[in-house]
């Protein structure tokens, strides 16, 4: 079983930040560094929200309660308020000094007075970020190392707080103040970090160190990076909290809004502390994976048993392998989090495992049941059965699938399916399948109370889904003569559960996925295989139990065949998993109290993984279609999880392939249909669900705009649009990793102060620059709805005459 330690997470721990992927570049340099410099807000603190503006929908909620705010003002609607009187503020400000820099008093100035009480809101603003915000472990950890070093640390922000109101906010957050030496903000400094006064300003303060020993780290390139650079200062970015296209977490906007927005930073937090395990490209997609959708899933499992432990007064748990190879670390690792004791003892046991063991008699609806598996050889089912072959000679046809022997005769003239039929329904045969049916009941039950004691007293743990397993063990010890006092508890039930609580079994799930039951549930129920198989070993399912000459008992298990490959990738998703347990573990900490624990909102955390099963992303169907699947009931059969099917299921298009998936195995056997559907359509589930979120707005037009300027190789064009429509497609382009350097806006003029990471420029301008640059023609992103005609007509009129016809990039439906 994968093995981490379960140290908890520490901001103290001088190490941690050598594992951070981003701050690992310094391992074995700090001592070149003279004085250390770090940005505040998604640097050195985190805050528990999706967004920032998020704090402002908060402080209304409280000023409500307090009589502060009058009640007609909702929080969204404050919320728009205060982010628009910041707007305002700012640029007063610039109009009256000739900077933008304000402060949260000149901020609250822009509030109406008649709606609420403006003091106690800016007093509330500041007590708010402190209640969301908490110190990232990976910085706090570099920050007292260099102390430890002695070497000084500055904290530079670009923030309308004063320095007093941070001070506050870093200490309730558990930052030691002490070890603060500078702290500089925009606010009172009158000027920000992108132009590099900032900076200049730290240099006043040492005088003696020189620029490249000083290294600032922060989110913002523009600020944190090229800022730091005019001060001739060396920027390091630290994009951890940096929303893109490729985010897991913008994805999962898309599909389902914010999803967990406590816990959005926490999730990207752990999935940068990959570093140390030196990972190959796979192996990290694998690791984040763990750490972003299968750690918060089993996590609440793990949450969800500990609490019914604790009301049962339960102290053993029995996690059912191959899956337990991951989540019995899990529930140990949950348990010594949450101070509780409890041990966990996995059981081997599967479908195979108690067929025979259950069954009463093997009549014909049995036999049947086998014969009609699909891929069943007959060595399999002999092997299954438990019975030999000393009355009839099937040795010619061991190899052989069940099915294909109803097409080849023996030397009598039958079908060796008949011949073999009619053998196991003899007198003989059925002799020996009972002899079979005994010898497995006792051997299992022998191995349950050799290894547990009280075989009818178990708390069993599962994924899901029928609880045939557990049905079986209940037959099983009734059947030996013991009545059952078992407790099962499985992620997601179907209805089929229902029925067997009707039979006195005492049977929970987490998810319900039958009637009544939860998006989540439904689609985990339907698409397990790369769940179960990131949860599994090194070794196959458990077939039978053998007794050695000693008495003693053991489960035989199934060979596997996996390449190194795929057992590597599996280890990191595994070493992700529990990693984000011990970051869970501290977020909950810092938070005492006003996070409520994953078990509390086991749909809310069911999300990501949904989110994957229902929408994709391309790698991720890439990667996890990649892995194998081996059932392991009868069969040794291994597929690819996404194995291919034939081209013609797929010529009608994405949405006619999705519905052919709802055929039966035999037809069409698909184990995720929504990963084979985005492996030949990439962006078709993406598309879908932009859509729907957007209202069947502009979103997706601009979506397919830029899909093709990146299909076609181009990282670099120019803005040609105007007004609040034209930014929109600017950040758009920005979030998909397009670098736009010039907007050319009709209605500005070129020598205006660009608020971004762009210059404006004329038409004419960027007709001479396009032309001096001696490149291929310039790329234009044509940003409007209306001037479909005007737009273009401009560009290319103002290119006649030139060796450069430019290429336009326009939002067509």
């Amino acid at each position: 079983m994968p093995k981490e330690p379960h140290a908890p997470i520490s901001p103290t721990d001088l190490l941690l930040w050598e594992k951070d992927r981003y701050l690992s570049v310094l391992a074995g340099k700090i001592q070149g560094i003279r004085l250390l410099s770090l940005d505040i807000f998604d640097t050195l603190l985190f805050r528990t929200c999706a967004n920032p503006s998020d704090v402002f929908a908060e402080i209304a909620e409280q000023a409500h309660r307090n009589g502060f705010l009058k009640t007609y003002v909702s929080p969204e609607a404050f919320k728009e308020m205060r982010i628009r009187a910041e707007h305002k503020a700012r640029a007063k400000q610039t109009a009256r000094t000739g900077f933008g820099e304000v402060t949260l008093e000149l901020i609250y100035e822009e509030i109406p007075e008649a709606i609420g009480r403006r003091d106690e809101l800016a007093r509330m603003e500041v007590e708010v970020e402190a209640e969301f915000c908490y110190v990232n472990p990976h910085i706090t950890s570099l920050l007292y190392a260099c102390k430890k070093e002695r070497i000084p640390v500055a904290l530079l922000s670009d923030m309308y707080l004063s320095s007093e109101q941070l001070r506050r906010i870093l200490a309730s957050a558990g930052l030691d103040l002490s070890q603060v030496d500078t702290l500089l903000v925009s606010s009172e400094e009158r000027e920000g970090k992108s132009s590099g006064h900032l900076f200049a300003r730290l240099k006043e303060f040492y005088p003696q160190i020189d620029s490249q020993s000083i290294l600032h780290i922060g989110d913002n390139i523009a600020a944190d990076v090229e800022g730091a650079s005019k001060a001739g200062i060396r920027g390091l970015h630290y994009p951890v909290i940096l929303e893109h296209f490729e985010s897991i977490h913008h994805w999962e906007f898309v599909r389902h809004g914010d999803v967990l927005p406590e816990w959005k930073s926490l999730r990207k937090l752990a999935a940068a502390s990959d570093f140390a395990a030196g990972y190959e490209e796979k192996e990290r997609v694998l690791y984040q994976f763990g750490t972003d959708v299968i750690g918060p899933f089993l996590h609440t499992l793990c949450e969800w048993v500990l609490d019914i432990c604790v009301q049962e007064g339960v102290t053993c748990v029995n996690p059912l392998m191959r899956e337990a190879y991951l989540l019995a670390p899990m529930l140990e690792q949950a348990a010594q989090l949450r101070g509780m004791e409890l041990q966990v003892k996995p059981v081997y046991v599967s479908r195979q495992a108690t067929f025979m063991a259950g069954l009463e008699h093997f009549g014909e609806d049995e036999l049947a049941y086998l014969l009609n598996i699909q891929g069943l050889k007959v060595r399999e089912l002999f092997d299954v059965l438990g019975v030999g072959l000393d009355e009839r000679d099937f040795e010619l046809y061991l190899e052989k699938p069940i099915e294909a022997c109803k097409y080849i005769t023996g030397d009598n003239g039958e079908t060796i399916y008949s011949l073999l039929y009619n053998y196991l329904q003899s007198e003989s045969g059925q002799s020996k399948l009972s002899a079979s049916i005994e010898r497995h009941r006792q051997h299992l039950v022998g191995y349950l109370t050799q290894e547990f004691g009280s075989p009818n007293r178990l708390v069993t743990i599962d994924i899901g889904f029928q609880g045939t397993i557990q049905g079986a063990l209940e037959k099983i010890v009734r059947l030996a003569g013991l009545q059952p006092e078992m407790l099962h508890l499985l992620a997601v039930g179907t209805n089929r559960l229902d029925e067997l609580r009707l039979q006195g079994m005492d049977i929970r799930s987490m998810l319900r996925s039958g009637s009544g039951g939860s998006e989540s549930g439904k689609r985990i129920a339907r698409t397990p295989a790369f769940l179960e198989e990131l949860m599994m070993g090194g070794f196959g399912s458990t077939l039978r139990y053998s007794e050695d000459d000693s008495g003693r008992i053991s489960p035989i298990q199934a060979q596997l065949h996996r390449s190194e490959e795929e057992y590597a990738g599996k280890l990191a998703c595994q070493k992700g998993a529990l990693a984000f347990q011990r970051y869970y573990a501290y977020l909950l900490q810092q938070k005492d109290g006003r996070l409520s624990r994953a078990s509390m909102h086991p749909e809310e955390w069911s999300k990501p993984l949904h989110r994957v099963l229902a929408m994709p992303k391309p790698e991720e169907a890439r990667v996890l279609g990649d892995l194998t699947h081996q059932d392991n009931f009868c069969t040794e059969y291994i597929a690819l999880i996404c194995e291919a099917v034939a081209e013609e299921w797929y010529l009608a298009g994405p949405e006619a392939f999705l519905n052919s998936c709802n055929y039966a195995p035999s037809v069409m056997n698909v184990n995720w249909p929504q990963g084979m559907a985005t492996r030949r359509f990439p962006y078709y589930l993406y598309h879908y669900y932009l859509q729907l979120a957007d209202g069947f707005g502009s979103q997706a037009m601009i979506f397919d705009t830029l899909q093709r300027v990146k299909k076609d190789g181009i990282v670099s064009l120019m803005l040609y649009g105007t007004g609040a429509f034209a930014e929109q497609v600017l950040k758009a382009a920005w979030f998909h990793g397009l670098h736009i350097s010039y907007w050319i806006d009709p209605a500005v003029e070129a020598n205006t102060a660009p608020w971004g990471r762009f210059s404006y420029k004329t038409l004419e301008q960027a007709r001479a620059l396009s032309e001096a640059s001696g490149r291929t023609a310039p790329a234009f992103l044509i940003a409007t709805l209306s001037e479909l005609e005007t737009y273009p007509s401009r560009i290319l009129k103002a290119f006649e005459g030139s060796d450069l016809t430019p290429k336009l990039y326009q939002l067509r439906p």
